[in-house]
């Protein structure tokens, strides 16, 4: 898919757009130059060395060579590799956090097979959603596949007691032709009203380090955290949401799986 910014006219993109303005008048593909650009200062690996796009491919391990190097394998013309740098600038500590635990595991145990929390780490990092709430029924609503409760009754309080947060690169990547089936896995945080208040960077700022240390507390030593998330049904990310009917398709807007209790 060739580069066009028509895209950051959805809403699933539109943090990109208040965060990234420049974005809107690039006539190609960012360079690996203006990407790095838009890194925070002293983005850093937990090994101390700062973070930079290079295009050519992996010579070890991948998450060997960023940790070690700071040189984040990055193809040009690439949707893919855009959006993944585009999360480095929105999540540095985050990123900087998955990628030694990847490190760690590796050390541990080897390259092969991966373990249970690298497997996680890999699913969140491409797939991942925070989802941010005041309210944590709305979370576990959620969590029990209420979609039409939380999607579209409770849709006024969006943005104000609950909000989606694009992490992985992925979901940006397929959000480029959405299509019914386009799911996320929801990665709940809890937090106060006053969250809400923040500007858009001090939210992002505040989710990345919590993020961070919950990483390291163990939040994704197995993918028990993760849920499904459909994405076309978080309000102002899908123009068709806004109808009731939208959420009576149970192939995209299935009901929770309950095994049966054991006769």
């Amino acid at each position: 898919m060739n580069w066009q910014c028509d895209f950051l006219q959805s809403g699933l993109y539109c943090d990109l757009q208040r965060l990234f303005p420049a974005l809107a008048s690039e006539r190609d593909f960012p360079s690996l130059d203006t990407l790095a650009s838009w890194l925070a200062p002293n983005t850093l690996t937990e090994q101390g060395q700062h973070i930079r796009f290079c295009a050519e491919p992996p010579g070890d391990y991948y998450e060997l060579q960023v940790m070690q190097t700071g040189r984040v394998p990055t193809r040009e013309q690439n949707w893919h590799d855009m959006f993944n740098a585009l999360a480095w600038a929105l999540f540095p500590q985050a990123k900087a956090r998955i990628n030694a635990l990847h490190v760690a595991d590796i050390a541990a145990f080897g390259l092969h097979p991966r373990t249970l929390r690298r497997d996680s780490l890999t699913l969140f990092d491409e797939c991942g959603v925070l989802v941010p709430s005041s309210d944590k029924s709305l979370l576990e609503a959620l969590r029990q596949h209420h979609w039409r409760e939380v999607f579209f009754t409770q849709r006024r309080r969006w943005g104000r007691d609950i909000e989606a947060r694009v992490f992985g690169h992925a979901v940006y990547e397929q959000g480029l032709t959405p299509y019914l089936g386009l799911t996320a896995k929801m990665f709940p945080i809890e937090v106060v009203p006053e969250y809400f208040s923040l500007s858009l960077k001090e939210r992002y700022r505040f989710l990345d380090a919590n993020l961070a240390t919950m990483l390291t507390n163990g939040a994704l030593n197995n993918k028990k955290r993760l849920s499904p998330l459909p994405l076309l049904g978080v309000p102002g990310w899908w123009p068709g949401n806004a109808d009731s009917a939208f959420f009576d398709n149970p192939q995209y807007f299935r009901p929770l799986f309950k095994a049966r209790a054991p006769l």
